[in-house]
């Protein structure tokens, strides 16, 4: 068994989310909210509107005009847009790294978690559902528990891929089972360190559907679909890929037939290559 006070110890050494991040999403999530107030939060802050207006400006944008305030980047973006880009960019530090253990390179999940993200959003405006902005946020973080767990999983990759091959172990499940903890968890814990809501703790820590109930959620489950989106394109990005279980009930609700998971995949690669130019560009 894996040393869980070390793993738990190690939530301490990731950097912490900035106090601004809680008001955006507050407000975004607020239907009483003013824009105002929300431009407010976001302009207090000097680092995050620099580096919105960066990014606004950038080449990949290809905006007609120079913008000179996030007044003006919401008039021309739209909230949505832009309340996204302060959230990508305030929350990509920690995922940002290379994790050996799940065979993911510098960048790869970072990228990975923008475009599943993208997804999400995608789905659950489909949906009609609420509170896009912790969605979203969820499907960014759902992996966070990654960022430590990884050279656990690098110690003992050998052991949980033969579960998963001769036990019919989902990766989680025999994460669970050799580390006494797998990354859905963790991300639970440390999103709750983080302060996080506790739908978006509870979003976080069951984006994988092993708890029966979290399949009635329908913001879970956009996350969930998002990302065996991702696996089934990235069929060779990361050691994980496709060991994870198919809830046919759960796509069944969401995608009427193939041709709606299919055009779902061509939106995570359409994602996946605006992602990339992004992050090429600034």
């Amino acid at each position: 068994m894996t040393d869980l006070p070390g793993i738990l110890k190690k939530v301490n050494n990731l950097e912490p989310i900035p106090t601004v991040i809680h008001k955006v999403l507050a407000l975004a999530g607020d239907p009483d909210a003013s824009l105002r107030d929300l431009m407010t939060v976001v302009e207090r802050d000097p680092a995050i509107t620099a580096n919105l207006l960066k990014t606004v400006n950038s080449a990949h944008m290809g905006l007609p005009v120079k913008v000179d305030s996030v007044h003006q980047a919401v008039s021309m973006l739209g909230q949505q847009q832009v309340v996204e880009m302060v959230l990508s960019q305030n929350l990509s530090t920690n995922l940002n790294h290379s994790q050996e253990g799940y065979g993911l390179a510098k960048g790869d999940l970072w990228r990975q978690s923008l475009a599943v993200a993208m997804v999400a959003r995608t789905l659950a405006k489909q949906r009609d559902l609420m509170s896009l902005p912790a969605i979203y946020t969820a499907a960014l973080l759902k992996d966070i528990g990654k960022v430590i767990l990884h050279e656990y999983v690098a110690d003992q990759l050998e052991t949980i891929q033969q579960m998963v091959s001769d036990r019919g172990m989902s990766f989680v499940e025999a994460e669970n089972e050799v580390l006494g903890m797998d990354h859905a968890a963790l991300g639970g814990i440390i999103a709750k360190q983080w302060q996080f809501s506790p739908h978006m703790i509870y979003m976080i820590e069951n984006h994988h559907l092993a708890n029966v109930a979290s399949r009635n959620d329908p913001a879970t489950a956009a996350i969930y679909l998002a990302d065996m989106v991702a696996m089934m394109v990235d069929t060779g990005l990361g050691v994980d890929r496709l060991a994870y279980h198919v809830y046919q009930d759960v796509f069944n609700d969401f995608f009427a037939d193939k041709t709606a998971v299919r055009e779902m995949m061509l939106c995570y690669k359409t994602f996946q290559r605006e992602v990339n130019e992004f992050m090429d560009s600034v």
